[in-house]
């Protein structure tokens, strides 16, 4: 965030820049007193110097506008390189300026100069302070050495500009960091909304809605590699007597049981276990054809088994069953189809005893 926000702030502030050097190269047609000539005429080196400042400006401002990558680190870089330049041709003009005897532009231009340095760049310390510090720090040095009438009085103006910088510093930064602070919540807020969104609150596996994002995903990739597809659909035996023999809480865990069994049985991270609603269950196995299929759902049987979850009231086994019924995705078959396929084959299982896999068959 730091280095975004000084690529895009300090593209304004080389503008200002760019503003000042005209402004102080053309002043001498403004002014309406005789007396004030063209300091460039006195000071060709300080007509060099503005035309340094102008080139950087412009060759920055470019170069930032012109990346593909506007973030880039080599970009921040080459700012902060520029604005230390810019900082010490600064240093010479305005020590010109005062050698001269021409000091009246010296204080509020170099105020506007540090104030907008200071709206630019204040969430960088030390980019900030390497190009106010040494400007401030000559002006006052040069107020003594080359006197005026005013100097104690522009001694104190430049101690106080001192003073109201580093407490506008202070209140910016803190700003700065309670805007990032923010910024670090909402995102964790966003994460956090995300996972909910995305994940069964129960069982903590995927929810139904991120498992039809992924199948349609899943799909759209198997129809231009052309490879194998699987879906198996689950249901816990007889679930309803679970609860009313053992209570809804007891039933809550028990399904976070048979998540974890699914989780622990599937092959890999492309493999995906989710609830579908209640106490049933669906797995997609990507790159996976029947015969696959059929070993992912014979593991779940085998963990499950040695959970050895007690069920007294099941008509099958002593201990929590489930029935699966797997399908297979054909080239030009949608997910619905598939979906109604494997509940099928899941309604066969049942049909035959439960505790067991169907493969779905179309029938000839």
């Amino acid at each position: 965030m730091r280095q975004r926000a000084i690529t895009i702030s300090g593209v304004w502030f080389l503008w200002i820049n760019l503003l000042f050097c005209l402004f102080i190269l053309g002043r001498h047609y403004f002014s309406p007193i005789k007396q004030i000539a063209s300091i460039t005429q006195s000071y060709p080196v300080l007509e060099l110097l503005m035309g340094l400042i102008l080139a950087i400006s412009s060759s920055v401002i470019f170069l930032l506008r012109m990346a593909p990558d506007q973030h880039a680190e080599w970009l921040s870089k080459c700012l902060h390189g520029a604005l230390l330049g810019i900082s010490a041709l600064w240093v010479c003009c305005f020590y010109i300026f005062i050698a001269s005897g021409d000091s009246r532009i010296v204080f509020p231009f170099a105020a506007l100069l540090i104030f907008t340095a200071l709206i630019s760049l204040y969430f960088d310390t030390r980019v900030l302070l390497s190009f106010t510090l040494p400007i401030w720090v000559v002006i006052l040095i040069c107020n003594f050495v080359y006197p005026s009438d005013l100097t104690v009085l522009n001694a104190l103006l430049y101690i106080l500009l001192a003073g109201l910088f580093e407490s506008g510093r202070r209140i910016l930064c803190g700003w700065f960091i309670l805007a990032v602070r923010r910024e670090h919540e909402n995102r964790d807020l966003i994460t956090q909304l995300q996972t909910l969104a995305n994940r069964d609150p129960l069982t903590g596996i995927a929810n139904r809605r991120v498992f039809h994002l992924l199948l349609d995903k899943a799909l759209q990739r198997e129809e231009q590699c052309n490879s194998p597809l699987s879906v198996i659909m689950l249901d816990v035996d007889h679930f309803k007597k679970y609860n009313d023999h053992y209570g809804h809480q007891a039933g809550d865990e028990c399904l976070i049981k048979v998540a974890k069994c699914l989780e622990d049985a599937v092959r890999s991270t492309q493999d995906v276990a989710a609830r579908f609603g209640g106490e049933e269950f669906i797995v997609l196995l990507p790159d996976t054809p029947a015969q696959q299929a059929i070993e992912v759902a014979e593991r779940i049987q085998q963990n499950l088994k040695a959970l050895a979850i007690p069920h007294a009231g099941s008509l099958v086994l002593p201990y929590v069953t489930m029935s699966l019924g797997i399908a297979i995705w054909e080239p030009g078959m949608s997910a619905t189809r598939l979906i109604a396929q494997a509940d099928a084959a899941l309604y066969q299982a049942k049909e035959q005893g439960r505790n067991q896999w169907q493969l779905f068959h179309t029938e000839e």
